[in-house]
């Protein structure tokens, strides 16, 4: 099915389009060192115009964010709820923050677009699978062979309503038929959730093929940093001139063809991989195109279209 993408170019009238990216990497917050926050009124925190929801339970921590400089990718189990696989934050940050499954991000303009953020196990969760305890398995059980994965699931919500969209990252992939391939994650890596467009919230949440009799055994918990939140307040005035484009067929095989509209100045086209690593990039300059991408494995990309200082992004899935 083809899916219509809107990038729109304001036309200025007595108002002005004000949108602004933020970035939460949360070196700002204060602690004392070896410490994360802590609040018994279950009150959220809030950086770069998002909220993080924090929830305490009577006496611990019990769900939603917690941003934290405890540095632990040693120490196993669930007295090591803060450490991260990699030590510190992102690029060796002092701050990151911690989240359980299903926390809520709100975001506070009218008009979000999150970006992505930074993404990486925690300690407690990579020692789990790796080695497993006395709760969950360890990944790919005593053959190695076993399919286990464990992955997290962002969905936007908009005006309260679940939109269609969502976007997940696996933490860990033990589903390849070459045991080589199998993988936990143990350093920071970007999640792009740019394409679930125009949002108001985000909901985490987190699965596992690690399944016992009271639920998921792998600790349901995962590290971010760097979450960068692009917001805007339209003017009233504003008038909307709107360029429209088609992908199709998507998912695709080996070749994806665009169709746009119009086009009033060189257009860009870049497609990356759920890493952000860009496998792919060209100029189009005529309305209608046929990318040969016969070369990529199959897997989920992400194209990004840009014409002057407006751009969108798309899922594209190879198959």
């Amino acid at each position: 099915m083809k899916k219509i993408i809107f990038i729109t170019t304001l036309i200025f009238g007595f108002s002005t389009n004000k949108a602004q990216t933020q970035v939460a990497d949360f070196e700002n917050f204060l602690l004392s060192p070896n410490s994360a926050y802590s609040n018994s009124l279950s009150l959220p925190f809030q950086s770069a115009g998002a909220s993080f929801q924090y929830k305490w339970g009577g006496n611990y921590w019990s769900g939603g964010f917690s941003y934290t400089n405890k540095y632990d990718s040693a120490t196993a189990g669930f007295t090591n709820l803060y450490g991260v696989k990699p030590l510190k934050g992102y690029n060796n940050s002092n701050v990151y923050t911690v989240a359980q499954d299903g926390g809520v991000i709100n975001l506070s303009a009218p008009s979000n677009t999150v970006q992505g953020f930074y993404i990486t196990n925690t300690t407690y969760a990579y020692k789990s699978m790796k080695l497993g305890d006395a709760f969950a398995k360890k990944f790919g059980g005593v053959s190695g062979n076993d399919p286990d994965f464990f992955k997290v699931t962002v969905k936007g919500f908009k005006n309260g309503i679940l939109i269609n969209d969502s976007v997940s990252f696996y933490l860990a992939d033990f589903r390849f038929a070459n045991n080589s391939l199998d993988y936990i994650v143990d350093t920071w890596q970007w999640v792009n959730t740019s394409t679930l467009g125009n949002i108001d919230s985000l909901k985490f949440f987190m699965y596992s093929s690690d399944i016992g009799n009271f639920g998921i055994n792998t600790p349901l918990f995962f590290a971010m940093d760097n979450f960068t939140n692009t917001s805007s307040t339209v003017g009233l005035n504003e008038q909307a001139d709107v360029l429209n484009f088609s992908v199709f067929p998507n998912p695709f095989s080996n070749n994806l063809s665009l169709s746009l509209n119009s086009i009033s100045e060189l257009t860009t086209i870049v497609i990356s991989d759920v890493t952000g690593k860009i496998v792919c990039s060209s100029q189009l300059n005529q309305l209608n195109t046929t990318i040969n991408l016969d070369e990529l494995q199959e897997g989920i990309y992400f194209l990004e279209l840009m014409n002057g200082t407006h751009k969108s992004v798309k899922k594209i899935i190879k198959n």
